[in-house]
C-alpha cells in the first residue's frame, strides 16, 4: 500500500471511528481555505500597517503566484483525477464524509498551497522573535488544511506535499520581488505615490 493510500485509509478511519464528528470541523477548515480568501484578507490587513506592509504584500504575491502556477500550469498539465472520481472505494469514503463536490484536477492542492504560502511568507519576512509563533501556528494550520482535503477525498497526500513544496518556492520568489519593489520605492521616496505607499498607516495613532 502506497503512502497516498495509507493516508486515505487514515482519514477515513477518523471519519468512521468518530461517527462524522470531524466532518463539520474539517468542512470549516476547507471553507477557510477556499480560494485562499481568508489568507488574502489577513494579508490585506497587514498591508494597511506600515510595519507589516511588505510582509502582507509578500504573502499576497506568493499566494497569487502559487495560484497561477497550480491552476494554469500543473493541474492542467498533470491532469490527476480527484480521489472520489476514480470510481473505487474512495467514492464510498467520499459519500460517507459528506459528498462535497470539487471541480478541476487534484495535483496540487490549492487549499494547502494557499495556506502554506501565507504562513511561509510570514515566516521568512517577519522578525526573528515572531518566527517561533508563526511556525507553530503555520504547521498546525497547514496540517489541518491538508487533512481536511484528504478527509473529503478531494486530494491525495502527495497533492498536499507538492503544494507545500510549491508554496515554499513561490514564497521565496515573492520575497525577492517585493524586496526589489521596496528598494525602488525607497529610492524614489520624493515622488508622492512612493512616499504614500511607504508611509501610509491606517493604524497610526498620530
Amino acid at each position: 500500500m502506497g503512502i497516498d493510500a495509507l493516508f486515505m485509509e487514515f482519514v477515513h478511519g477518523m471519519c468512521v471511528s468518530a461517527g462524522g464528528f470531524f466532518t463539520p470541523f474539517f468542512r470549516l477548515i476547507s471553507v477557510i481555505g477556499e480560494k485562499s480568501w481568508f489568507f488574502l484578507l489577513i494579508s490585506c490587513i497587514l498591508c494597511l500597517h506600515k510595519k507589516t506592509r511588505w510582509v502582507g504584500a509578500t504573502a499576497i504575491l506568493a499566494i497569487f503566484l502559487g495560484w497561477i502556477i497550480a491552476d494554469f500550469g500543473l493541474k492542467p498539465l498533470i491532469m490527476r483525477d480527484r480521489p472520489y472520481t476514480t470510481g473505487n472505494l474512495y467514492l464510498d469514503y467520499w459519500e460517507l464524509a459528506g459528498a462535497y463536490y470539487e471541480t478541476d484536477y487534484s495535483m496540487p492542492s490549492g487549499h494547502t498551497l494557499g495556506c502554506a504560502a501565507f504562513f511561509i511568507s510570514l515566516y521568512i519576512t517577519s522578525k526573528k522573535s515572531a518566527r517561533p509563533y508563526i511556525s507553530t501556528i503555520g504547521i498546525i494550520g497547514v496540517v489541518l488544511m491538508a487533512l481536511s482535503r484528504m478527509y473529503f477525498m478531494h486530494h491525495y497526500f502527495s497533492d498536499c506535499v507538492v503544494a507545500v513544496i510549491l508554496a515554499a518556492v513561490v514564497s521565496f520568489i515573492a520575497k525577492v520581488i517585493v524586496k526589489a519593489i521596496h528598494k525602488i520605492f525607497k529610492a524614489n521616496e520624493d515622488i508622492g505615490f512612493c512616499r504614500f505607499v511607504l508611509n501610509f498607516d491606517l493604524f497610526s495613532r498620530k
